[in-house]
């Protein structure tokens, strides 16, 4: 499995990845009862986890807004 990414110009690119022969399950525990915005947060970090172990950093299609620090 090789993971894309997309380059500066928004075409798909593969230099950035680390061809997997295995992947490691990842885990992750939401809790229904919090706020969309954490669920959204969780989601992103779930891609995030999966995403970093093929060599790319970055989650692209999952950008949750940032959070109000203030609230």
């Amino acid at each position: 499995m090789t993971i894309l990414t997309k380059d500066n110009f928004g075409y798909a690119y593969d230099g950035a990845s680390v061809p997997l022969h295995r992947y490691t399950p990842v885990e992750t525990t939401v809790n229904a009862v919090d706020p969309a915005l954490d669920y959204y947060w969780h989601v992103h970090d779930l891609a995030q986890d999966c995403v970093n172990q093929g060599g790319v950093s970055n989650v692209l299609m999952v950008q949750p807004p940032e959070r109000d620090e203030s609230a």
